[in-house]
């Protein structure tokens, strides 16, 4: 029998020996990680204000995981509800989509392509933010897009890109095949402070990145880049959380005033840069894969509604969402909620299809997702 206990426990140390060798193995091989900043990039993080000296800061008080034992949304209830999910937690058939003709995109023109992907031209310029086409995951085939009728892949995309717009680091964000396999058809990367260090890894050549802090801006020919803060978090690894900027970005050109939020919980800043920079024609807010546990990090949908109104934003557009399994939540809990309350708060939403090119002078308020 001892002879029995003591395989036993060596055939389970191995096992575990050998899953942590592999993870460790994956982690520093795998390209999905990126890389750390050096060199000229992390001597400009040492500088920044938003940097302690040891990672970066929310400019508020914020903490990633606000648990409460007696919510059902605790850690228990997070591990239960995933081995369990509530029905209608992914969608039931593919997504109602449009096949999109990127090169067809006419000047103030917008696109969809599902979660925080927008596509849209303005100023002459045609900019891309957060294109993820690929896993929501540095591990292959785990965290997959939802089937649609017309998936949009960088092949649907306008032959050239002008832009490339990064709100931070996290996978559903910052997608490493989607950055390599657009590289030939674009002119710049505007990235956060420290996620140059991640596109120098994946071959993107210097010149064509631009790395910004809070309230730092870029010029390209008559349009203005702004990145802003939001309340959020970085890190691509185990062991690097806040190594790199968070962040939102302010597009503005002659005919268009662009708001994109990237992840973030709510505060007060969104009114400074209203006040800043606004009145915005339309805010891309971030409305998706929240939690309770979470709600210093990620806007309940009634706070993306009312930080739309703190923005000044004639219209709000509801992202983060429509694509990827990464909460509780029933998929379509997220477009719901923000519908009932900006018809309370007298919002103006737009809800076009994923895939559909829209414009401002009749924005499309769709409920798709009801089938």
């Amino acid at each position: 029998m001892k002879k029995i206990i003591v395989r036993t426990l060596i055939g389970l140390v191995s096992i575990v020996l050998l899953v942590v060798i592999i993870g460790v193995l994956f982690t520093n091989l795998s390209p999905a990680f990126g890389d750390a900043p050096s060199g000229e990039s992390l001597e400009r993080i040492k500088a920044s204000k938003n940097y302690d000296g040891e990672k970066f800061i929310n400019l508020i008080a914020t903490k990633v995981q606000t648990p409460d034992p007696q919510n059902e949304q605790s850690m228990a209830g997070f591990i239960y509800k995933n081995f369990f999910p509530p029905e209608d937690k992914n969608p039931s058939k593919p997504l109602p989509s449009k096949v999109l003709k990127g090169n067809e995109l006419e000047e103030g023109h917008f696109a969809w392509l599902g979660h925080s992907t927008i596509l849209m031209k303005t100023g002459g310029k045609v900019i891309i933010a957060d294109p993820v086409f690929n896993n929501a995951s540095p591990i292959p085939g785990s965290v997959k897009p939802f089937e649609m009728e017309n998936t949009p892949t960088i092949d649907d995309l306008p032959s050239k890109i002008d832009v490339v717009l990064i709100s931070h680091d996290h996978y559903d964000h910052l997608d490493y095949k989607a950055i390599q396999d657009l590289d030939e058809r674009v002119s710049k990367f505007l990235v956060p402070l420290g996620v140059k260090a991640h596109l120098l890894s994946w071959g993107i050549d210097n010149s064509k990145i631009e790395e910004k802090d809070w309230y730092e801006s870029f010029s390209y020919d008559s349009v203005e880049f702004t990145f802003t803060p939001s309340r959020h978090f970085s890190g691509r690894g185990l062991s690097n959380r806040f190594s790199t900027l968070w962040g939102s970005w302010v597009i503005q050109s002659d005919s268009l005033n662009i708001f994109f939020s990237g992840d973030s919980g709510y505060f007060d800043e969104f009114k400074k840069i209203g006040e800043k920079y606004g009145p915005f024609d339309i805010a891309f807010m971030e409305n998706g894969a929240y939690n309770t546990n979470w709600n210093q990090i990620h806007f309940m949908p009634e706070q993306s509604v009312q930080a739309s109104i703190d923005l000044q934003a004639k219209h709000m557009f509801p992202i983060h969402w429509g694509k990827f399994d990464l909460s509780l939540h029933k998929w379509t809990e997220p477009i719901t909620r923000a519908t009932d309350a900006s018809e309370l708060k007298g919002v103006s939403l737009v809800t076009p299809l994923i895939g559909e090119v829209f414009n401002l002078e009749n924005p499309p308020n769709r409920v798709w997702w009801e089938f």
